[in-house]
């Protein structure tokens, strides 16, 4: 085979398919490597537009769901969760003067608008819609949910009189009566409708062809070999030439004959393109020339483009991903660019086309077969009689209107009631009805927040905790407050203003622990602080050893020969192990952690100070003294503790660890990039306490007295285990207060826990704490559990303000809390560096969740059930599929699809000031994907931002008060509670009111 020289793929600005490609990039999912599990936007490329216009846009495009099915809304509307009150308020809103005008003689658009919403228009037509006229009542009978203003005299005389056979009179006639209106109503104007541009799609709604079932096995195969991080057992030669430049060398062979029948043309091609010393935009543009499509079109070129990212777009998202940030992943050297993905792509488009063409016996040019193929697409299908009758029939039920009034309908009337129809569509409805979903959560907190009585300690906390913001850490804290009441917690973004790419002790390599927005500059490794020379040398290799004999084994189990021997030796020892694991994963989890501590325990500490010579990623090894007490003063700035520090302060990332959980990473923390917090909590702890720091700070105006200690920990969200760090480095005056705080987390551990598993369904409601905290301990190391935690499940507000407002207020885990002190913030500046920090990380949360809940197999992953592991970067459905994006539905299937509310304490003109100079946030807020609302405390008022403004909250529900704690709220409840007030009794009496939601 010929060797043709294929230089690195170099970025070419100038080329004019660059500019093309970089813009419909922004299509394409922004999650990362599934190890690194970013939470994100699913819709971001359409933030610019108004949340509903991109839902449904986004929707059309992707062939995705933009709400629930409105069967779904309507079961909330019966349960209580979406309230009339709220669907009227809405119509008004929308409708405004409009709403008052009469509709076809009717009755006002309001009227016939809050029929339709309220009670639906049943969806049929064809075949469907045959079978419901024949076989069912509904053309003897009328609708039983009819509203109690809309009985027609029919339906009131077979009320009172039992007369069935007048009632069957009374629907037939109506029904006849829709029929020839319609037909005295003419023809129906049916709209364009949209030409297919791949000419995959052409192929199939002409010939009944799929090419990417040709094309897709293949090309899936080249990517997950090609962007392998390890998990292959050997490495994809010519890789350094870039994916297109790759292709060509492997692709050049008898390779190509391997794809299958379809794929003849494919060696002329790539022989082509090595002739031609292509690189990867030139074989694009060429490419494109054969298929027909104009690349001087930016239009054209756009929409075809964008059609074949799309097709694998969950492949296709990886590839842009490790572009843009190859920090990510191990192989950081791999050359890999959307345009190479592109070349390839288009490559096989052209052979499986060709194929494709000859089959359709078409013999013209590949340029000519699109416009070929458009010539013998069906046009739009014209609703029938019956189709066009149907909901018409329901409106006539609805609005309370007889046989008598619908025989007299004109020609006008129809196209009235049929343009009413198509603007109230399956869609609107379904706004309509998320929207006052969404309206009733929100206003249950906002009455909530405005009635909770501040709750301020009444001395000096004993100590003090500092959290992630994180909605599972509402609990936590909630709890810890109650076990010890003297103590003080407070809430701010995970990496703790910490940016840092960072290197375990044991880990092979580095990882970044900071929001996604964020590129750290430093390098921080875990180093060994005791044993130095031999006894350090001797720790390293035997874990080399345990790595190499562990792979090993992995890779020798699953060859025939190896394989057999190693089963046949050593099989019976997995045995036990794997009982365990199966069957008491509890004792399991015990018997890992007793062996973890045993064995090859180390002490260890930060390699925090600054370091001579280039780190292995980033700028600087370790941080300045400067730098040190520029984080230190920040966070303690934030969360307004400043010149009020206790004897401790516990500094508390999480992190999320359990058994055979490929989505491991996104139960971790968010505001660390999809990292464990636990190494910022420490490296805070160890700035905060350098007393190279402190009197740096004292030079800034802020003194940390002496007997001030801080500690790092960290919090398994799953298993509930708290791990604190350089306990080793308490000194003697702080250890009694430590030892009160770490038994305090010890009785949270158990009381968190058994909050958590109202959730599970396995988990009886009798559960004491201790069984709840074992249980939990069990599904984190469960070979089985496809549910070992639910993560930011039910997440549906952040509240950024004093910890005093929401202090013994029951949140249910669905309230990310950011403490911020407005007394002490007169120009805005600290909440501006907060709401820029946190705002982007929980709206990015929210809305994964949102659109994974919305549509779990088009947004989300589907169910975890087919998923395998491929590449080390994500999973796939079976053994080939697309790279499966967003969330599974395990995780996500108790949550409540609701975009996140914003409440944030402090005065009207202070928060419109920090929304209006941060674009991303006035983008997130002006077009809705978040909700915004102003909490003046002093005054006991609550705005809610709208586009005209902000404007006052009139309270809807009292607010509840349970006594006993939180226990006496949350036991024997599964669903979500909405919010009460707390008052714990020592005395253990406990009595509470409320409802449950």
């Amino acid at each position: 085979m010929a060797q043709v020289s294929h230089a690195r793929d170099s970025s070419s600005p100038d080329h004019p398919l660059t500019r093309v490609i970089d813009r419909l990039a922004q299509l394409l999912p922004a999650q990362g490597p599934i190890s690194i599990f970013i939470h994100h936007n699913t819709l971001h490329a359409f933030e610019h537009l108004p949340f509903e216009e991109a839902v449904e846009r986004a929707g059309a495009r992707l062939g995705c769901e933009p709400f629930l099915s409105e069967s779904r809304y309507r079961d909330k509307l019966a349960s209580g969760r979406i309230l009339a009150k709220d669907v009227e308020a809405l119509l008004n809103e929308q409708l405004g003067t409009r709403g008052a005008t009469e509709v076809a003689g009717v009755g006002s658009r309001f009227e016939l608008w809050r029929a339709i919403v309220l009670h639906g228009i049943p969806a049929a037509t064809g075949r469907e819609l045959s079978w419901i006229l024949e076989e069912t009542e509904s053309l003897a009978r009328f609708r039983t949910d009819l509203p109690a203003n809309a009985r027609s005299a029919s339906a009131v005389l077979r009320e009172e009189n039992d007369q069935v056979a007048e009632e069957r009179r009374a629907v037939h006639r109506l029904w006849t009566a829709c029929l020839a209106a319609v037909d005295r109503a003419g023809e129906y104007c049916v709209g364009a409708t949209t030409v297919p541009v791949r000419h995959r799609d052409l192929l199939r709604a002409v010939c009944g062809i799929d090419t990417d079932e040709w094309i897709h096995p293949p090309l899936i195969r080249f990517l997950a070999g090609y962007l392998d991080q390890g998990l292959a057992h050997w490495s994809m030669p010519e890789r350094n030439r870039g994916i297109h430049g790759c292709f060509l060398e492997i692709y050049g062979t008898s390779l190509a004959a391997q794809c299958g029948h379809w794929a003849h043309a494919l060696p002329r091609l790539v022989g082509e393109d090595r002739a031609a010393e292509r690189k990867a935009l030139d074989s694009i543009a060429n490419s494109l020339a054969e298929l027909g499509v104009a690349a001087g079109d930016d239009d054209e070129c756009a929409d075809y483009l964008s059609a074949e990212l799309l097709a694998l777009r969950g492949w296709a998202g990886i590839v842009r991903q490790i572009e843009e940030r190859p920090d990510r992943v191990p192989a950081r050297d791999l050359t890999v660019t959307l345009r190479g993905y592109l070349a390839v792509r288009l490559l096989f488009e052209r052979a499986a086309v060709d194929q494709a063409a000859r089959q359709a016996s078409f013999a013209g040019s590949l340029a000519d077969l699109r416009r070929w193929l458009r010539s013998r697409l069906q046009g739009p299908k014209v609703p029938t009689a019956l189709e066009r009758a149907w909901p018409l029939f329901h409106v006539a039920q609805l609005c309370g209107l007889d046989a008598s009034i619908v025989e007299q309908w004109t020609e006008r009337h129809v196209a009235e009631l049929e343009s009413e129809l198509q603007q109230i569509d399956n869609v609107r409805r379904r706004r309509i009805l998320h929207q006052a979903f969404e309206r009733t959560i929100r206003h249950r907190l906002y009455d909530a927040l405005i009635s909770h009585q501040p709750r301020a300690l009444s001395a000096a906390p004993a100590f003090q905790a500092v959290f992630c913001l994180d909605e599972r850490e509402e609990s936590f804290r909630r709890h810890l407050e109650e076990v010890d009441p003297a103590c003080e917690t407070f809430g701010t973004a995970g990496f703790f203003n910490i940016a840092m790419y960072h290197q375990g002790v044991s880990d092979a390599h580095p990882r970044p622990l900071c929001p996604v927005a964020i590129r750290p500059e430093h390098y921080v490794a875990e180093i060994e602080s005791e044993g130095a020379g031999f006894a350090r040398r001797t720790r390293r290799l035997r874990r080399r050893a345990t790595g190499f004999l562990g792979y090993n084994v992995h890779l020798g189990s699953r060859l025939p020969v190896r394989g057999a021997v190693l089963m046949t030796a050593f099989g019976w020892l997995a045995l036990v192990p794997l009982v365990l694991r199966v069957v008491f994963p509890w004792l399991s989890s015990r018997w890992s952690r007793t062996h973890e501590t045993s064995i090859d325990t180390v002490q260890t500490r930060l390699q925090l100070d600054r370091q001579d010579g280039p780190p292995p990623i980033g700028t600087y090894a370790g941080f300045t003294v400067r730098e040190m007490a520029d984080i230190v003063r920040r966070v303690l700035d934030e969360i307004g503790i400043r010149d009020r520090l206790s004897p401790l302060v516990l500094v508390v990332g999480h992190g999320s660890i359990s058994l055979n959980n490929p989505h491991e990473s996104a139960h971790d923390c968010g505001a660390c990039g999809g990292g464990r917090g636990g190494p910022n909590a420490r490296a805070f702890a160890h700035m905060a306490n350098d007393p190279r720091v402190r009197e740096l700070l004292v030079v800034d105006g802020l003194s940390i007295d002496g007997t001030t200690w801080f500690v790092g920990a960290q919090r398994n969200t799953c298993n509930n285990a708290i791990t604190f760090f350089d306990e080793d480095l308490v000194p003697a005056p702080s250890r009694s207060v430590f030892e009160r705080a770490r038994q305090a987390m010890e009785a949270v551990r158990r009381r968190e826990a058994h909050e958590r598993c109202r959730r599970f369904d396995a988990v009886p409601s009798w559960y004491p704490p201790l069984a709840a905290l074992a249980h939990v301990q069990g599904r984190a190391a469960d070979l089985a559990q496809p549910r070992p935690e639910y993560g930011h499940a039910t997440n549906a507000f952040c509240i950024i303000g004093r910890r005093t407002r929401t202090r013994g207020l029951f949140l249910d885990r669905r309230a990310f809390l950011v403490s911020y002190e407005p007394t002490r913030d007169e120009d805005g500046a600290i909440l501006a560096r907060i709401m820029a920090a946190v705002v982007p990380v929980v709206a990015g949360i929210s809305l994964e969740y949102y659109f994974s809940y919305i549509d779990p197999t088009g947004y989300g992953s589907g169910t975890k059930l087919p998923h395998n592991v491929t590449s080390l970067l994500g999973v796939m459905d079976g053994a080939q599929s697309d790279l499966r994006t967003g969330l599974p539905w395990q995780m996500v299937e108790i949550h409540e699809p609701t975009r996140l509310a914003v409440i944030v304490e402090g005065s009207r003109d202070r928060v419109r000031r920090v929304v209006q100079s941060n674009p991303a946030i006035k983008r997130l807020v002006d077009n809705r994907w978040i909700s915004l609302a102003c909490l003046e405390a002093e005054a006991g008022a609550l705005w809610e931002f709208r586009p005209t403004g902000f404007i006052p909250h009139t309270p809807e529900h009292a607010l509840a008060m349970v006594t006993g704690g939180s226990a006496a709220w949350y036991q024997g409840k599964r669903g979500l509670l909405p919010p009460v007030t707390i008052v714990s009794e020592p005395s253990g009496v406990s009595s509470h009111s409320g409802r449950s939601m």
